[in-house]
């Protein structure tokens, strides 16, 4: 979304309301009171799996900020720095294709142009940095869009003095800049933070750029999108990250588009599932879509079987009640929808704070300035807790575990298939995921109890469970290793109420982590991962007796 566009929305428009109950809102006192212990993280974090904002590095780079960001969300989105223009250039600096070698980018062996642009990275790897030691997952945007893409990069010789490229060429342009980028992230040291891309932003609205140039007017089966899902599949499907990184088709007014994008993201996917699912941008008004209007387009994306991640959330307003109202109801009927089974995986407000929002003027967001949270805010999450969602009260004992030593098999509750490493494999970093019981050896486990309360969990194939790095990371991945007595070896497991369930919460955590189904998936090679306890159904595991 481009800081320097506001979105005109027709108001007084007659909609057929979705009946979704009659809501009485608390009032604010009450509200207050009652959702005083909670935050976005510890709520929203946890049933969606993403609490996130937009940011900017110089917000990163300020402590007192990051400590907020931190309270609040476990998700970050650069609001303009990771857009083609920010890394482009406004003017090019051309390198020659072997220097660009040099510097690990992708240059296809079909590339016939003798210079390619240099794509600075200095801003996005210093923001990998900061999530990557602070545990914050990161939502990549934005690899194609016409709006914030230098017109040069689609002329030929890389020059406004020049016409535009043939398609051929800029497909050959499109995979290089797709697969640069994200192969850069991905082999860096902290790149596992990056969760979601957006690979391609505001494809149905638009106009009169380099992309229309060459590519023609819109349509729902736009062939260079299409492309583009899959330059950025081939790279997740080389890093082995299928099942740990979505890929998202991202606009706003979906809610008023809805049959457009289920059949542009299907075409998209005719071929083989390449695109995740849907960014939702809400730039919202309280008097416009309405709440039912609203749940209808998420309804609607999730019965198509997409992912749906809620992108850009802000309101414009009549005041604070007003904001605090039309929240309170948006939230509580998409939880509504997570809870009946949707998969939405995540929640994303567009400004930390209403003095550095992008809508000037406005006072559209949760806080009034960072730290200092509105009406609106103490009404989502009283939303949250309104709903019914439930939490496991996370207590880790400081004796030793109640599972004796022996041979189990593990089985998560929300998925009802068992821990297990990738393809039966034994030896080091190989990846630890849930499948169907087989009884195969890379699905047995030997607990041995340590004495400082915790225990270790020896696969059949005889290497350790482990979580990757020792690092005390939402979202780092779980794997096997040789034996080290590291911390990052040793577990225990929290009983859940009456239940024959328990968490396996981690020591390089303090007992605050656990293994977690990401995005609380059932499908076979669904990949484990550690993340902050609740106890929820995806971090749920039953030990049965081999």
């Amino acid at each position: 979304m481009s800081k320097n566009r506001i979105y005109r929305v027709a108001c007084s428009v007659l909609l057929c309301i979705l009946m979704l109950g009659s809501i009485l809102v608390p009032s604010s006192s009450d509200k207050r009171s009652s959702a005083a212990s909670s935050s976005l993280l510890s709520t929203y974090g946890s049933l969606f799996g993403r609490s996130g904002n937009c940011v900017s590095l110089s917000q990163l780079q300020n402590s007192s900020t990051l400590a907020h960001i931190k309270s609040q969300y476990n998700s970050i989105t650069l609001e303009n720095e990771m857009k083609p223009d920010a890394l482009l250039g406004y003017s090019p600096s051309l390198i020659t294709r072997d220097s660009a070698k040099n510097l690990g980018y992708y240059v296809s062996g079909s590339f016939t142009e003798s210079y390619v642009p240099k794509i600075n990275f200095d801003t996005v790897d210093k923001v990998l940095k900061i999530c990557y030691e602070n545990g914050i997952g990161v939502r990549a945007h934005t690899l194609v869009w016409h709006s914030q893409t230098p017109d040069w990069f689609f002329r030929v010789g890389y020059s406004t003095k020049y016409g535009y490229v043939s398609q051929d060429q800029m497909n050959k342009r499109m995979e290089y800049y797709i697969k640069t980028v994200m192969n850069h992230v991905y082999t860096s040291k902290y790149g596992s933070c990056v969760y979601a891309w957006d690979v391609v932003n505001e494809y149905l609205h638009a106009t009169t750029s380099g992309w229309e140039k060459i590519y023609g007017a819109r349509t729902t089966r736009p062939a260079f999108v299409k492309r583009a899902f899959q330059y950025a599949y081939d790279c997740i499907k080389y890093f082995g990250l299928t099942n740990k990184v979505s890929l998202f088709y991202n606009d706003f007014n979906t809610y008023m588009e809805v049959n457009d994008v289920i059949t542009m993201i299907n075409y998209i996917n005719s071929d083989g599932k390449i695109c995740n699912g849907v960014g939702m941008q809400s730039h919202l008004s309280t008097s416009y879509p309405s709440v039912a209007y609203y749940t209808q387009a998420v309804q609607s994306f999730v019965n198509a079987g997409f992912e749906v991640q809620i992108t850009e959330l802000d309101a414009t307003n009549k005041g604070d009640q007003d904001l605090a109202n039309y929240l309170y109801s948006l939230m509580k009927n998409v939880i509504s929808i997570k809870k009946a089974g949707g998969k939405i995986t995540g929640l994303t407000i567009w400004g930390l704070a209403d003095d550095v929002t992008w809508i000037k003027g406005q006072k559209p967001l949760l806080f009034s300035t960072i730290g200092n949270p509105k009406t609106a805010y103490w009404s989502v999450l009283q939303a949250y807790k309104d709903s019914g969602v439930t939490q496991a009260t996370v207590t880790p004992s400081s004796s030793s575990s109640t599972i004796s030593n022996g041979w189990y098999y593990i089985k998560n509750v929300n998925a009802q298939k068992y821990l297990q490493v990738k393809n039966n494999q034994g030896g080091n970093s190989v990846n630890v995921e849930i499948g169907t019981g087989t009884g195969v050896r890379g699905q047995k486990w030997y607990v041995t109890n340590t004495s400082d309360g915790y225990f270790t969990l020896k696969n059949g194939n005889g290497y350790m469970l482990d979580v990757q790095y020792g690092a005390n990371n939402d979202g780092q991945n779980i794997q096997t290793y040789s034996a080290n007595n590291a911390n990052a070896q040793r577990f225990k497991a929290v009983k859940i109420g009456n239940s024959n369930a328990y968490g396996i919460v981690t020591k390089i955590s303090s007992g605050k982590k656990a293994l977690d189904v990401y995005n609380w998936s059932k499908s076979d090679g669904a990949n484990v991962c550690q993340w902050s306890y609740y106890g929820n159904a995806n971090q749920q595991w039953i030990f049965e007796k081999c």
